[in-house]
């Protein structure tokens, strides 16, 4: 099972973090998932961080992160299998 945290991308961070994109919802669209969302005042736990494959929701302008619940409809929309 992949872990994936969906975590706003910035400088400073130790570990890569992946664009959330349909390229990248394509390459895991046959394996197993759990998404994790930190809470929107402290975000992730460090354990989190650590085990998790990080993705951030590319977004244009000066913000920061977006409310946890629309990042989590978000990924939950990108992340659906489609019909082909």
């Amino acid at each position: 099972m992949k872990l994936l945290a969906g975590h706003p991308q910035h400088e400073g961070l130790i570990k890569p973090v992946c664009s959330l994109s349909p390229s990248f919802c394509d390459s895991i669209l046959d394996t197993p998932l759990c998404l994790v969302l930190g809470s929107e005042g402290s975000g992730l736990s460090e354990k989190s961080l650590q085990a998790c494959e990080l993705v951030s929701i590319p977004m244009t302008g000066e913000y920061e992160s977006l409310n946890v619940s629309v990042a989590g409809g978000i990924f939950l929309y990108m992340l659906q299998p489609k019909n082909k």
